[in-house]
C-alpha cells in the first residue's frame, strides 16, 4: 500500500529546494562566523558539494568561499556543477551569495554565474 501523506512529504522536499553553504571553515572553531548558515547545509569542498547535488539535486542557492583550502577553489565546483546542470537540461540556475574575502576570486565566480545565466 502506498503511503500518500509520505510520498507528499518527500515531493514537498523537493519541490522546496535546498540551500548550499560551501567554506572550508565550516568547522573551524576559530572562525564562527564561517559555520554553516541556518537554513544551509554545508560543504568544506568541491568535493563534498559536488556529492551533495548528485544526492538533492541542483540547489536553489548557493553561498561560496572562493579559496576552499589547497588547489580548492569555488570555481572548480561551479564549472562541474555548470555542465551537470546543462547535460540534464536544468534551465533553472540557483541564486547565489558570495562570503569571500578574495576580490579575484568573487568576480570569477560572478562571471561564471552570469555567463551560465546568458547561456539558459
Amino acid at each position: 500500500m502506498v503511503n500518500i501523506f509520505k510520498l507528499a512529504s518527500e515531493f514537498e522536499e523537493k519541490t522546496k529546494g535546498w540551500k548550499l553553504y560551501l567554506d572550508d571553515q565550516i568547522f573551524d572553531k576559530e572562525t564562527p562566523n564561517r559555520w554553516v548558515l541556518e537554513g544551509y547545509i554545508g560543504a568544506s569542498s568541491s568535493d563534498e558539494a559536488k556529492k551533495l547535488v548528485e544526492e538533492k539535486g541542483l540547489p536553489i542557492m548557493i553561498d561560496f568561499d572562493h579559496d576552499l583550502g589547497g588547489d580548492d577553489k569555488a570555481t572548480n565546483f561551479l564549472n562541474w556543477l555548470i555542465y551537470w546542470a546543462l547535460d540534464r537540461g536544468l534551465t533553472e540556475i540557483p541564486q547565489y551569495k558570495i562570503h569571500s574575502a578574495n576580490p579575484v576570486g568573487k568576480n570569477n565566480l560572478i562571471s561564471l554565474m552570469e555567463s551560465w545565466r546568458k547561456v539558459i
